[in-house]
């Protein structure tokens, strides 16, 4: 589905580029950490978390592979470590967050708007709001899927109509 326009959204709401050398070293070591015996992890955790700037525990790194790739799981927590809550967000902006996150097949960086509307929903349900099932969200239409404005609406503070 092509949208016909999009929010010029500021820089610090678009994705980071990433070094290559760096952020595949980081998956690497995610991978080795993921499922490692006893023993055998220390310095490999050491140098993710220096490499990270993170305090990652070893226990985090545990069956990542089950869940999702290594790369989108280094992606996530790079992003959750830089991005930071916007005090003057707009409803235009958080629509056009809502509607990145949730266009999964068509951008290949809905997983970093994903986790900047985390960090910037105001509402409790947080992330269940757009992937939660409707009837989850009292204000929301219990007779179709909200649209992104209606999302957005309940995220940054205002009521729905």
């Amino acid at each position: 589905m092509e949208r016909e326009s999009e929010v010029d959204l500021r820089p610090q709401f678009l994705p980071p580029n990433f070094d290559e050398v760096w952020f595949a070293r980081l998956v690497e070591l995610a991978a080795r950490l993921d499922g490692a015996d006893s023993g055998v992890w220390d310095d490999d955790l050491a140098e993710f978390n220096r490499l990270a700037g993170t305090t990652i525990p070893f226990d985090d790194f545990q069956e990542i592979y089950e869940q999702q790739s290594h790369r989108d799981w280094v992606r996530r927590i790079l992003f959750q470590k830089t991005l930071l809550p916007c005090a003057d967000i707009s409803l235009e902006e958080m629509i056009e967050i809502v509607t990145r996150a949730m266009s999964i097949d068509e951008n290949a960086d809905w997983d970093f708007y994903l986790e900047l509307f985390v960090v910037n929903c105001k509402h409790p349900l947080g992330v269940n709001l757009i992937f939660g099932p409707t009837t989850s969200v009292p204000e929301f239409p219990q007779d179709r899927e909200p649209t992104a404005e209606e999302i957005a609406c309940l995220a940054v503070g205002y009521v729905a109509k």
